[in-house]
């Protein structure tokens, strides 16, 4: 089975998100610029701003070759309350037949999330633990 990571990031939190995830799959997590050329899983995350995802990792989804990709584990991460996010990129991915086979969503507030001037992608034990057993169970599937 191949598996490609890709995400997009404001801030580091998706990144250090999509990381985590790499090393359960044994395979690097890449920015959306880099392109995917086949999997038969793509994770893909994003952030949530304003209840939204990005423009950019929407545009990265809309971009997406179903014949390269059988189906995709969503990851996203937020600030407050998601909401509509993981519906929008589902959408999308629903739209090109590319199947969603779960989604994972962490919300940053306090420690680790990026406040202007500061680093972001500072993961609790408890986080880096449930995004490895999301990536554990997509495998699986």
């Amino acid at each position: 089975m191949t598996v490609a990571i890709r995400y997009q990031t404001r801030n580091g939190n998706t990144q250090a998100f999509a990381e985590q995830i790499a090393s359960v799959a044994g395979v690097p997590a890449q920015s959306i610029d880099t392109p995917v050329e086949q999997a038969d899983t793509l994770f893909f995350g994003g952030g949530t701003y304003f209840m939204k995802p990005d423009k950019t990792a929407s545009a990265f989804m809309k971009n997406l070759d179903p014949t390269k990709i059988k189906q995709i584990a969503l990851f996203t991460t937020s600030g407050g309350p998601e909401m509509v996010s993981d519906k929008a990129l589902t959408k999308i991915a629903t739209e090109k037949g590319i199947p969603v086979i779960g989604h994972f969503h962490q919300v940053m507030g306090g420690k680790g999330m990026k406040i202007i001037g500061s680093t972001g992608g500072k993961l609790k034990d408890e986080q880096i633990e449930l995004v490895k057993e999301f990536a554990q169970k997509m495998l699986a599937q």
